[in-house]
């Protein structure tokens, strides 16, 4: 009977993994200074390290639940500050899941390269990372020369995004009762939270997975984002506009109105320019734009410079209240940029939608519109 309960507590999604449990991360890489340590980085932040000695280091801990993890090896013993706590790696580096069973690394040269030897849940992750894979080499084409990360433009990301979409969905439906299934939900591995998306994939994930704590606090993120479904009324929101004037989302009602969330203080405005580009070809038709800041008060003046700089266009407003202001918590945002397309009766009819993606919806919604020709159609 014991030998039965340890073996179901290695099981993804069972007993023993809701529960805290012990984990060991052992590693034996190929030659390194003496200097060289490795990181351990969770949610964003440096929990553990240890020196790498004779090319072996060790890291032990305790842990509530599988959580996703970066390993950083710094040769020189340092770590560069904007790896601390960013979401970037830096050249030798490897992420893997927290587990039970013991993980252990093994490589001739660093930590990227490194064979893993782990328990179900990282073969699970090691099987959706390989799916992953084998879909980047299909469209490696499309990619930067050389740089396995950032798209060459916004049009080739809207192209291939929906077939990494796939990948992550099969993944989950596929793998119920997989702790890696929820790890992918909770990540935003689809984009930034939309109930019509992430829904259907909770309920399908398993009963004993959705008990466990993590299951439960991500449930009730899914039920908070009915209020900003698609076909719900938008929330209502009162902000101030650059110029010190109040307005309201309802005061919008009778028309088409574009809620565009955005900050100063990130890529964002580099980012919204190919929607800009689009709204320009509808700035004759029934549609109105407000500019939403997630910025707070000690960004003001940015916030004001930006508009300028990027040339929004519409309405700019915000309650300069930050990332846990009124806008942020009314629409349940979990990324800067993100944007709600409101039909004239406040119903949110289109979540999300950039580039000609967006282009495309508001053509079926104002089919009267004649949009302008682009400058290269001209």
């Amino acid at each position: 009977m014991k030998q039965l309960i340890l073996l179901l507590g290695l099981l993804p999604g069972l007993a023993a993994a809701q529960q805290p449990f012990n984990y060991t991360i052992t590693g034996q890489l190929g030659p390194l200074p003496a200097t060289a340590s490795v990181y351990l980085r969770q949610h964003g932040r440096l929990v553990d390290s240890a020196r790498v000695r004779s090319g072996h280091f060790v890291l032990r801990g305790t842990s509530q639940r599988p959580e996703l993890v970066h390993l950083l090896l710094a040769p020189e013993g340092v770590l560069a500050a904007g790896y601390r706590t960013s979401p970037y790696l830096p050249a030798d580096a490897r992420e893997l899941l927290l587990e039970p069973t013991p993980l252990v690394l093994t490589s001739a040269t660093g930590l990227r390269q490194a064979k893993l030897r782990a328990g179900p849940v990282n073969q699970d992750y090691q099987l959706f990372t390989a799916q992953c894979g084998a879909l980047t080499e299909q469209l490696r084409g499309k990619w930067h020369p050389g740089d396995g990360v950032h798209l060459e433009t916004l049009a080739s990301y809207q192209r291939e995004r929906p077939f990494y979409q796939h990948v992550i969905r099969t993944f989950i439906q596929q793998h119920p009762a997989s702790w890696v299934s929820l790890v992918l939900l909770e990540q935003r591995r689809l984009g930034p939270a939309q109930y019509d998306q992430i829904a259907p994939l909770y309920a399908g994930l398993s009963p004993t997975l959705r008990a466990t704590p993590a299951g439960r606090a991500y449930g009730q993120l899914v039920d908070s984002l009915r209020l900003v479904a698609l076909g719900a009324v938008a929330p209502d929101l009162t902000l101030t506009t650059s110029t010190g004037k109040r307005v309201s989302i309802r005061d919008y009602r009778g028309q088409y109105l574009l809620l565009s969330f955005w900050s100063s203080h990130c890529a964002c405005g580099f980012e919204l320019q190919p929607t800009q580009a689009v709204l320009r070809r509808y700035t004759d038709r029934p549609l109105a734009v407000l500019n939403v800041s997630l910025d707070d008060q000690a960004h003001r003046k940015q916030w004001l410079r930006a508009i300028t700089d990027y040339q929004l266009l519409g309405t700019a407003a915000s309650d300069l209240e930050g990332p846990s202001g009124r806008a942020v918590q009314r629409y349940h945002l979990d990324a800067p940029l993100q944007n709600f397309l409101l039909d004239p009766t406040g119903h949110i009819v289109a979540i999300n939608l950039y580039g000609e993606e967006l282009a495309a919806e508001l053509t079926k919604c104002l089919p009267t519109a004649h949009p302008k020709p682009t400058a290269e159609a001209k």
